[in-house]
């Protein structure tokens, strides 16, 4: 009984000691708290995925740009499409904001870049050979487009039509600008 007893406790002691080494390497590699927080505690928080080196949820300086939050995921991958985002645009707090890939994830051997529609540009049947829109849903982006450009490619889900499914299948095919 004694022999059961010590195993069980050097157990415990073994995972609690893994546990607190395995946050303390998580913290330091991609710490969620960004430096840009301010002292007064305006703040903000925003979760960024795709193309970064630590996709994860980051606290934000109220007023802080994706360039911000890109920095506080410690900058973009080399696959990153740098014509889908906008480094200056606003950060809303609870935002939600992907770096489209330029290649295909899929295909480690992919040496062409995904085939992309320029959403603030582009015309209707272009948008719908691309993307793969319907032409309902290509017209309101074209008529959303022409109040005001898009500045970030999460703003196609204020487009009537597109909901949460239709922005996953399509955010990897469109970009902001054209090369």
């Amino acid at each position: 009984m004694k022999t059961i007893l010590i195993i069980v406790a050097l157990t415990a002691v073994a995972l609690i000691g893994f546990g607190a080494t395995y946050a303390m390497i998580n913290a330091t590699n991609h710490p969620i708290v960004d430096s840009l927080v301010s002292v007064d505690g305006d703040s903000l928080t925003a979760i960024i995925a795709g193309e970064v080196n630590y996709p994860g949820t980051y606290v934000l300086s109220t007023g802080a740009k994706l360039l911000d939050l890109i920095n506080a995921a410690q900058g973009t991958t080399g696959n990153a499409d740098s014509l889908a985002f906008n480094t200056d645009y606003a950060i809303e707090n609870k935002g939600t904001y992907y770096i489209a890939p330029l290649f295909d994830n899929s295909n480690t051997c992919s040496t062409s870049p995904i085939v992309k529609t320029n959403i603030n540009a582009d015309d209707v049947e272009t948008m719908q050979a691309v993307a793969g829109f319907t032409k309902t849903v290509a017209n309101a982006i074209a008529s959303y487009r022409s109040s005001a450009p898009f500045k970030a490619i999460e703003e196609l889900k204020n487009v009537s039509g597109i909901g949460s499914a239709t922005f996953e299948k399509v955010k990897t095919k469109v970009t902001l600008r054209s090369a």
